[in-house]
């Protein structure tokens, strides 16, 4: 029995140590491509690379809402090697922009995940075979393209370069830490990394020995030392990680790297997209220079890219998808969102009305490219709280089709692109229309990411985030008299009541007045009263705006949401009178330099008197003014006088008004602008004496209108 019983145990023991750690792994593997993004087939796009170690491998994926998408697995066990790289007739073009997007996934075991990926330009004369030139074994730090650093003796950077992949430039991706710096370590290929303290993402050249530093250490007593090396790698352009999910969390990172040709820079973004939600994000980014003299010597203007890793005593499975290759369809897209009812494109985080028409567009560009995009599948997720009733499809060439929208389930529609893209038939536009919820509280609609994807090519566009606001039935009672009559010079104030639906809770603050005079739009303003509940609304209007005879004055009122109420209105009919119109508040003279002689000073065009006359034809009115002498700050008086001039006629303002304007009514609401009358020779202007002393001068102008005698 006791025989019996250490079997048993034995085999428990054996089951955790092998069995489960395949388990584990397989679980992981497996969850990843049921998790996967939508990518492209890589058919003719990408081949393993033609080493005999190689254990890079292409698998389809297992997500049944994705299609088409295929994943390079690169390393899935300890000591491992794998590559997969560019076909040559799709290279990357060092003399344009290009763009490369990808879904990257680096398992889940965190700490223990070894040793990562790169992200490989290389133009290495073995080509497909491009290796580094291991010894023994793989060296997992190498990330399949570093130097190898296995020989303690050398102490020379340069060597360890040489046996890099050669002519070539790295962006890893590098999940385990190689941080030996022991005399006994030294050799092992595991020192590239001291300084750092968890994954992080950084690039160089790996075939340069200026990207590697040699550190020595010895052992012994004086005189008898032995010496041994290792290497450091220097790290360029590092996007660090405060802790081990950075990268190894079991989700999928995307990545883009942006090449600008003329700057001869390469800028990379880590986690530009929600993996769960496809969204855009901000993600990190650093931007580096790469030489093309590095990576192309033979000035070709192309190089080969691809993926290469490593892996030494610890595994990960390491995975990629392929979003966007360079130079094979170059295409964008993007959503836009309009409110139909109001003709306003809708921008992030804006608001439209319930039971607002709503229009939504996703606009497809073929920008160029060495295929055309065709067999493209729209997924669609469709933001909540619309119901769409109509969608059509219109090509550059001016084709359409109509769009079932049965289809739609759960705000999601599948529809497949009867045309493909070109540059004879570069756009397509999908046109959903629709009508947003009747919302009786604010309520958020979430953006929604969509993809349009080809075995060659996908974009995922967004929708805007937006505000759904209540449509609410607003009154406004008017509570002033229909009609009122008041002398010219005079006002009134028009008074109206706002009620709103019940169970709605609007403040004086969410009510903003829109008043009217005549047709013509007058300020709007927010409800002010003591009771900030009170929805009572008050409308002076200015004298100025109320003209002889019948004015229509015309309030409504609408809330933050947008909701208007009906509009009231109010005939204020106003008797004949005699006012000032516009008047200037400060007028001034022209600025002067004094000579030591007498001066004459004109004035600026900042002066401004009108008369307004709204009585009966043939009445009369005359104008006149007075003025006190000018005076600096301190009561120092100007030597000089305001002096109206009419031809040869030179006559000085005092403080006695003087007549300087009459005019006669037509009764056809006469306005008279004094100053329209004025030239070089007629009007005030001030005379200045040989002994004025300089400064700032001010006096006051007193305008008198008087109604005479006809």
């Amino acid at each position: 029995m006791r025989l019996k019983g250490w079997l048993v145990t034995l085999m428990m023991l054996g089951g955790l140590g092998f069995g489960g750690v395949t388990a584990q792994a397989d679980a992981d593997y497996d969850s990843a491509l049921k998790s996967a993004p939508q990518g492209i087939a890589l058919d003719q796009i990408f081949t393993p690379g033609e080493t005999d170690n190689n254990k890079a491998t292409v698998v389809d994926t297992t997500n049944p809402d994705i299609t088409g998408t295929q994943a390079v697995m690169v390393t899935n066990a300890t000591n491992q090697f794998g590559t997969i790289w560019s076909t040559d007739e799709n290279a990357f073009e060092l003399d344009k922009d290009e763009t490369v997007s990808m879904w990257i996934y680096f398992g889940n075991r965190g700490k223990k995940a070894a040793d990562g990926m790169a992200f490989v330009l290389q133009n290495d004369e073995r080509g497909l075979a491009a290796t580094p030139n291991f010894a023994k074994k793989i060296s997992g730090e190498t990330l399949g393209v570093w130097g190898v650093d296995t020989d303690n003796k050398q102490s020379d950077a340069y060597e360890v370069a040489k046996l890099a992949i050669q002519n070539s430039w790295a962006l890893e991706f590098d999940t385990h830490l190689n941080t030996s710096n022991s005399y006994s370590n030294a050799g092992d290929a595991d020192s590239f990394d001291i300084g750092y303290t968890g994954p992080h993402i950084a690039s160089n050249y790996p075939g340069e020995g200026q990207s590697y530093q040699m550190e020595e250490k010895r052992s012994g007593v004086f005189p008898l030392y032995t010496y041994r090396y290792f290497a450091t790698l220097n790290h360029k352009g590092v996007i660090q990680g405060n802790d081990y999910t950075m990268l190894a969390n079991g989700a999928w990172h995307h990545v883009t790297l942006d090449w600008s040709a003329a700057n001869k820079e390469m800028t990379y973004t880590f986690d530009d997209r929600d993996p769960e939600t496809g969204l855009d994000a901000t993600g990190t980014s650093q931007t580096v220079t790469v030489d093309p003299a590095i990576v192309d010597p033979e000035n070709t203007g192309k190089v080969r890219w691809g993926f290469t890793g490593a892996t030494g005593s610890d595994y990960a499975n390491n995975l990629v998808i392929f979003e966007g290759v360079p130079g094979l369809v170059d295409v964008t897209s993007e959503t836009k969102l309009t409110d139909l009812t109001t003709g306003k494109e809708i921008a992030e985080g804006e608001a439209i009305r319930g039971t607002n028409e709503v229009q939504l567009d996703y606009l497809l560009t073929y920008k160029g490219g060495k295929q055309s995009w065709k067999d493209v599948v729209a997924k669609l997720n469709l933001p909540d709280e619309v119901t769409f009733d109509k969608a059509q499809v219109t090509y550059a060439n001016g084709e359409q089709d109509t769009i079932d929208v049965n289809q739609i389930s759960d705000q999601k529609l599948t529809y497949q692109l009867k045309q493909e893209l070109s540059k004879d038939n570069s756009t397509a536009r999908i046109r959903l229309t629709g009508t947003a919820s009747d919302k009786k509280d604010v309520t958020e609609v979430p953006s929604e990411v969509s993809t349009f994807s080809a075995v060659n090519g996908v974009t995922s566009p967004d929708t805007p985030r937006f505000i759904i606001n209540p449509k609410l039935d607003i009154d406004l009672l008017r509570i002033s008299s229909a009609k009122v009559t008041i002398n010219a010079g005079e006002t009134t104030t028009i008074q109206g009541q706002v009620f709103v639906p019940e169970g709605i809770t609007l403040t004086n603050k969410d009510l903003t007045v829109h008043p009217s005079i005549n047709g013509k739009a007058k300020p709007s303003y927010t409800i002010v009263d003591d009771d900030d509940s009170s929805g009572k609304v008050l409308y002076t209007p200015t004298a100025k705006d109320l003209k002889a005879g019948t004015n229509k004055v015309e309030l409504y009122v609408t809330d933050i949401y947008g909701n208007e109420s009906d509009t009231i209105s109010v005939d204020v009919t106003v008797l004949g009178g005699l006012t000032f119109g516009d008047v200037a508040d400060k007028s001034s003279f022209v600025a002067t330099q004094l000579t030591g002689a007498s001066q004459n000073v004109k004035r600026t065009n900042d002066w401004q008197v009108k008369v307004s006359d709204t009585r009966q034809a043939g009445s009369t009115w005359q104008l006149q003014v007075a003025a006190d002498g000018f005076r600096d700050q301190d009561g120092q008086q100007l030597d000089g006088s305001l002096v109206y001039r009419n031809g040869s006629d030179r006559t000085t303002i005092t403080s006695t008004p003087m007549t300087i304007s009459n005019g006669v009514s037509s009764d056809d609401d006469d306005e008279f602008d004094v100053i329209d009358d004025w030239d070089d020779t007629t009007g005030l202007e001030l005379d200045l004496k040989g002994t004025a002393v300089s400064g700032e001068y001010s006096t006051n102008i007193t305008w008198t209108l008087s109604d005479t005698p006809s």
